[in-house]
């Protein structure tokens, strides 16, 4: 936040117990001597900044009550305030900080004195540095080299959000050792930066904190008490400022050895970084390249499968927009498919702790324990604690809060672990929360026969007609799916997982193989089987043999398994031949790289098929298995203008495309790549589409109207 125009605003940082505190009241006595007005703001949760500017004594924090004045009058009528923070190990401080700014920001002084936080440890303790709110900063070290260590630390976050003209220079305040000022000046040197104050070890400074006492007010006469009234009075002079220019790893390395710091170790700081956008969505295996950047939440994935099940709540730590924009989505998928699913989806029992600013800065434990409290009085007995982005920030931990609050509330409050890589995925979280459900998965009485399907999401895949398609499959070999894995259910069916007999992995996603993995180690059943979604003959019958392998008691059923299986495909393809028979196709497909089952419908429907072109796109799928395509051509990298080639060049009929708007606007008959089921179900649907496509007007039909 940017502050009004004052006289002049410095802020003061270094290593923690570096001395930080001494110098900066002592500079803002000094500056108060003459009359000036200083505001002395302690950005510390230790609150000791402004002690020795009240004789003393500590004054009230404005963490302890942020709706209160937290100016207190101190010596010279110093306008002293201490931000404080949370208790250790709970809120942000640094949300405090923003608070106090916003707070303070009408306060009207001549000089105003930041005492900061040992390090620009994160965006909320670098506001006092930031453009507009200071017009210097002085970095305090000694010789020690975790000191200057952190100054160099300093000065790179500096680079971020101050890199012009930001830094007075180093205050040096000596810890006694032998030839430190060696290393302190070589530093500087480095750096480019002038020492505008050594300060000697002196025994004085204690007498005056024991006191309670700034120096320069009781023993003024002391060289210590002039060298800190020489470094105020350069303040009120408005004194020249440099750019801040960290030091790379190497040079400081160099300098922690004593050796010279070359060219070569400087160079590191200057080396031109390669802008990439790539990002790696760890659930999905998915690359997003280019342009294309990564969507990303830490929670939305355990919010979206939480919600799926009947007679859990969902209490989401973190703002209220957060939760209005995860429910959103959820009703908007779950609605979307209503009419194809027999009965209606769950609620979404979703409850938001509404974590704001003023929670950030406090103990959060208070407006976690409201939303379980709301959650329960609609019914709800077991609830699943997430955490949002915000709350990971903060390290909220939701084992030890969750242990809290069923010990407190008798509720069964399910703590939801966090990715392991923050921020990796759009649908975060969603392991930890299948975790959480595998966990309460109790050994059962097996049903011969049935089958639990397991997937990383079923809001498409739980229509009806998309089961009634797989379990058509699966009923050749006298199976039946009993469950699916994660969809609209309630925890006493998850308890029940166990009663089937098989597990299928849908999809050859490492996500999905780690929840398989994961569900294996837990319930001790075996793996499960691994296979894609089916869609044509060729992928149905690798379903049922690869059922029949993985339990050889099935294998007496699998031909004539095989034979209704393709009795059926056949009479879908005889359906549309007459229509396709003799059609010249090309499919132009952009990203997806298996088409097995296009390519073998097209040719049993008689199409001549010129060729498959694959345009790379934006995301790569790393879950594909690429097949062989046999005597088609298949052209890889291409763009729009080789399609019009080859459209011009071979007079083609149909171009079978995922890119429909682009390949729409050549004014060429095309026809969509997705179908809505599975199975053989699939193929009829596309099939159908595709024949509805060839027998309607091209669209320069209407071109003479």
């Amino acid at each position: 936040m940017r502050m009004p125009p004052i006289v002049y605003s410095l802020a003061i940082y270094g290593k923690g117990g570096i001395g930080k505190s001494t110098i900066s009241a002592n500079i803002s006595y000094v500056l108060s001597s003459d009359g000036s007005s200083v505001l002395h703001v302690g950005c510390d949760p230790k609150h000791d900044s402004t002690r020795l500017l009240t004789h003393g004594i500590p004054i009230r924090t404005f963490s302890s009550d942020v709706t209160a004045d937290p100016i207190v009058s101190g010596i010279n009528d110093i306008s002293c305030v201490e931000c404080g923070g949370a208790e250790p190990g709970k809120g942000c401080a640094g949300k405090g900080m923003e608070m106090l700014f916003s707070k303070i920001a009408g306060t009207v002084a001549d000089f105003r004195v930041f005492d900061v936080l040992g390090d620009v440890v994160c965006g909320g303790f670098s506001l006092p540095a930031r453009k507009g709110n200071s017009d210097g900063v002085i970095i305090v070290t000694s010789g020690e080299f975790m000191s200057i260590f952190a100054a160099n630390n300093i000065l790179r976050g500096l680079e971020n959000i101050n890199p012009g003209e930001s830094v007075i220079g180093l205050a040096f305040n000596r810890r006694g050792d032998p030839g430190e000022e060696t290393i302190v000046q070589r530093f500087a040197d480095a750096v480019g930066l002038p020492i505008v104050c050594d300060i000697p070890r002196s025994d004085l400074f204690r007498e005056a904190e024991a006191k309670g006492e700034v120096l320069c007010s009781i023993m003024p006469d002391s060289e210590e008490a002039r060298r800190l009234a020489a470094l105020a009075e350069m303040i009120r002079s408005v004194p020249r400022r440099y750019r801040p220019k960290a030091l790379p790893e190497s040079a400081m390395s160099a300098l922690a050895a004593g050796r010279p710091i070359t060219e070569e170790d400087l160079n590191g700081c200057c080396r031109k970084k390669e802008l990439k956008f790539d990002g790696y969505d760890s659930e999905r295996n998915l690359t997003y390249t280019g342009e294309m950047v990564m969507p990303a939440c830490t929670s939305h994935g355990a919010v979206d499968a939480g919600m799926k099940v009947r007679d859990a709540a969902v209490i989401l730590h973190g703002p209220r927009n957060c939760a209005y924009l995860m429910e959103f989505a959820y009703l908007r998928r779950s609605l979307y498919g209503v009419s194809e699913r027999e009965g209606m989806p769950p609620e979404p029992g979703l409850y938001s702790t509404g974590l704001d600013a003023e929670g950030a800065f406090k103990d959060t434990d208070k407006i976690i324990e409201d939303a379980i409290l709301r959650a329960k009085a609609d019914g709800y007995r077991h609830m699943f604690l997430v955490n949002s982005c915000s709350a990971e920030i903060m390290a909220t931990d939701p084992i030890r809060v969750a242990a809290r609050m069923r010990e407190k509330l008798d509720v069964d409050v399910i703590p939801v672990s966090p990715d392991e890589t923050f921020l990796s995925s759009k649908f975060g979280g969603t392991f930890g929360l299948l975790d959480a459900l595998i966990m309460r998965m109790k050994p059962r009485d097996v049903e011969e026969g049935t089958i639990n399907l397991i997937a990383r999401s079923f809001f498409g895949l739980g229509k009806d007609r998309v089961i009634d398609s797989l379990q058509e499959i699966v009923s050749t070999l006298g199976l039946r799916v009993r469950f699916c894995f994660p969809d609209f259910c309630t925890l006493s069916q998850i308890e029940d997982f166990c009663a089937a007999e098989y597990d299928i992995q849908i999809g050859f996603s490492k996500f999905t193989r780690r929840v398989c993995e994961r569900l294996s180690e837990v319930t001790g059943r075996r793996l499960a089987m691994e296979v894609e979604l089916p869609i044509g003959i060729s992928e149905c019958i690798e379903w049922v043999r690869g059922l029949a392998e993985y339990d050889p008691k099935l294998s007496p059923r699998l031909p004539e398994a095989e034979r209704t299986l393709n009795e059926k495909y056949k009479g879908i393809i005889d359906g549309f031949r007459p229509y396709v028979e003799g059609k010249k196709v090309v499919i132009y497909c952009v990203m997806v790289r298996n088409l097995k089952w296009y390519v073998d419908a097209l040719k049993d429907m008689g199409a001549d098929l010129r060729a498959v072109m694959f345009n790379d796109g934006l995301i790569i799928n790393h879950n594909v298995r690429v097949p062989e395509y046999g005597d088609v051509k298949v052209m890889e990298h291409m763009k729009m203008c080789d399609l019009k080639k080859i459209l011009k060049e071979e007079d083609i009929d149909m171009v079978v495309t995922n890119d429909a708007d682009r390949v729409g606007r050549l004014g060429v008959r095309y026809s969509g790549m997705m179908s809505r089921y599975y199975g053989l179900e699939g193929v009829r649907y596309w099939g159908q589409t595709l024949v509805d496509n060839l027998r309607a007007p091209i669209p320069s039909w209407e071109e003479g109207l």
